[in-house]
């Protein structure tokens, strides 16, 4: 099809729905753990105990999903690229979830709640010059995708991100919570310290309708203790929007190219820096960062999480450069080679970022409640910056 400029228009759709209503047969059953020790008489013995609660209404989860395309090119296709939208609806998600006693254990896996994903990426990739002896093509990809709890039936919120570190025990980062997506960040917002080196968090006053929605919420003061209240949404580790950037130059017989890759507007918790951020690590003869030296808190104050570990994880990365010269083996070597190339590579040469970790894109992935944690960086290596040269002969 040709319209005005544009040498090709197609359009493309599709959808379609995946699960499974069938019931496990395992569902019903009592799971079993090893690692359980008794004692008779004097002699500990190896034994098993329960540890999941069965659930017989168990099911898969289902996901329908639909998308619709528009691929085009137009310049004689010198410009070619891509245009799509897609919807992702999940629901009867597979959740672990805590049930009262008198059960044997504590959780249980349960279908709860629903959940949509949401997104539109547009490519674009040109030859932009192509004559005898240069040839330059170029193009990106943006990509804009979206999550949302949409419910979670008989629950108003569960949470997942254990944090790690001395006195975080049961301490959770990220909430799900209908209205919002997976890998949100929930806690106090830091205020900084007062004259005792203290460490202050905003305080609100919150108030609810019959049905216990909150209706307003007032920040009253700054203080030392947080009540339920002061936890509120600290924003989230998904990106805004992801754009990655391409180019291959072709000149003679040297070639170049690279890739940059970005990601805008995700949060990162630096539970690193929660762990090794604080003077008290010193009383316990323990390393800690130098930036607590500055912070003003008090030498006896203990890590606690909070909005003064939740920083700007935004990115723009050199991912790759290759530089390549190609050329013919002259006859005087002997060899049925025809050509050989040699080349320079480097990855991860060079980032930008606010973020004051080692990598934005480090993070863990623990698997709380049957959701994964994103965005939680917590001595995560990070990615290694390598030079790698080579050498291609073709016969």
């Amino acid at each position: 099809m040709k319209t005005g400029p544009f040498s090709d228009l197609r359009l493309r759709a599709g959808w379609g729905k995946q699960g499974n209503q069938a019931i496990s047969p395992y569902a019903s059953l009592i799971t079993l753990c090893s690692g359980t020790n008794y004692v008779f008489g004097e002699s500990p013995s190896t034994g098993v105990a329960p540890c999941q609660n069965p659930n017989p209404n168990l099911k898969w989860e289902e996901t329908s999903s639909s998308n619709i395309a528009l691929d085009y090119g137009f310049l004689n296709n010198r410009l070619l690229g891509s245009l799509e939208y897609y919807v992702k609806n999940t629901h009867d998600l597979l959740l672990i979830v805590n049930v009262p006693p008198p059960a044997v254990s504590a959780t249980r896996l349960e279908n709860v709640g629903s959940l949509r994903n949401t997104g539109v990426e547009l490519s674009l990739d040109g030859e932009i010059i192509s004559r005898p002896g240069l040839n330059w093509t170029a193009g990106f990809v943006f990509s804009h995708d979206k999550n949302k709890v949409l419910n979670l039936g008989p629950y108003s919120s569960l949470t997942t991100g254990d944090v790690s570190g001395q006195g975080q025990s049961g301490q959770r980062a990220e909430i799900v919570i209908p209205g919002q997506p997976l890998g949100t960040f929930y806690g106090p917002v830091y205020a900084g310290v007062n004259s005792a080196g203290q460490q202050l968090f905003h305080h609100y006053k919150v108030t609810r309708d019959a049905n216990g929605n909150e209706t307003s919420r007032v920040l009253l003061k700054d203080t030392t203790a947080v009540g339920g209240d002061d936890l509120v949404i600290l924003g989230s580790a998904n990106p805004t929007h992801i754009l990655g950037f391409h180019s291959n130059t072709i000149w003679n017989k040297f070639d170049f190219s690279f890739l940059v890759n970005s990601a805008v507007g995700q949060k990162v918790f630096n539970n690193t820096a929660l762990v090794y951020g604080t003077k008290s690590n010193a009383i316990q003869s323990q390393n800690f960062l130098a930036s607590a030296l500055n912070d003003g808190v008090g030498i006896k104050e203990p890590s606690i999480y909070s909005s003064k570990y939740i920083e700007n994880g935004s990115f723009v990365r050199l991912q790759n450069i290759t530089v390549g010269y190609s050329f013919t083996l002259p006859s005087f070597t002997g060899t049925s080679a025809k050509s050989a190339r040699v080349s320079l590579s480097g990855d991860n040469l060079w980032i930008s970022t606010p973020y004051t970790g080692y990598d934005p894109e480090a993070y863990t992935s623990a698997d709380i409640n049957g959701v994964s944690a994103r965005g939680i960086d917590y001595l995560h290596y990070p990615k290694p910056r390598t030079i790698t040269g080579g050498l291609r002969v073709t016969f």
